[in-house]
């Protein structure tokens, strides 16, 4: 059998094989690392990771603010903060070996706020952004104002045809690839 060929990722070589990325409590910085620690790329999920994983700060998943507008903001807030967690932890177990990426729902209100956020603390240690369930067009944005690659979630060439004269073009350099998803199947 033929070995299997590193390939470049995010900017480094690695194997091509990507773990992870499920929001439903199944990739974490543990495992996102332990594939990065391979030489593959690990995913950890940004979509409120805090309701799945426990932390140092172990967030709580109930809230106490009264108003919609005070519950999310403190619902962006704790994502943040527990992305960056997982985005260490991935980084640790790493040894800086592989690509680490998160993976992340666009439709999240507050969504911008909330990359932006992660991408400036966990600084470094987050190589690639995937982004999907709806049409991402600042997500090429963010990831040039942090120098991250980002692999935009698409269920057609028509959408990906729309975001790439809209904004993608503009930074090709960092698109490091297209996810497709088909959304009768996903």
């Amino acid at each position: 059998m033929k070995a299997v060929q590193k390939i470049k990722i995010s900017g480094a070589d690695v194997y091509p094989i990507i773990e992870g990325g499920k929001g439903v409590g199944v990739s974490n910085g543990r495992t996102a690392g332990a594939f990065a620690a391979a030489g593959a790329v690990g995913t950890f999920s940004g979509t409120y990771p805090n309701l799945c994983w426990e932390s140092v700060d172990q967030p709580s998943v109930r809230r106490s603010e009264k108003t919609r507008q005070k519950r999310s903001k403190r619902l962006s807030n704790d994502a943040i903060r527990e992305s960056i967690a997982q985005a260490r932890i991935a980084h640790e177990v790493s040894g800086g070996q592989g690509r680490i990426h998160m993976n992340i729902l666009w439709g999240l209100a507050g969504i911008e706020t909330m990359i932006d956020g992660i991408l400036s603390g966990a600084k470094g240690m987050i190589h690639g952004i995937t982004c999907g369930a709806g049409m991402p067009y600042r997500l090429a944005e963010l990831a040039q104002k942090h120098s991250t690659y980002f692999y935009p979630i698409v269920s057609s060439m028509r959408a990906f045809s729309i975001l790439w004269t809209r904004s993608y073009s503009k930074v090709s350099n960092l698109l490091g690839g297209v996810v497709y998803e088909d959304p009768w199947k996903a």
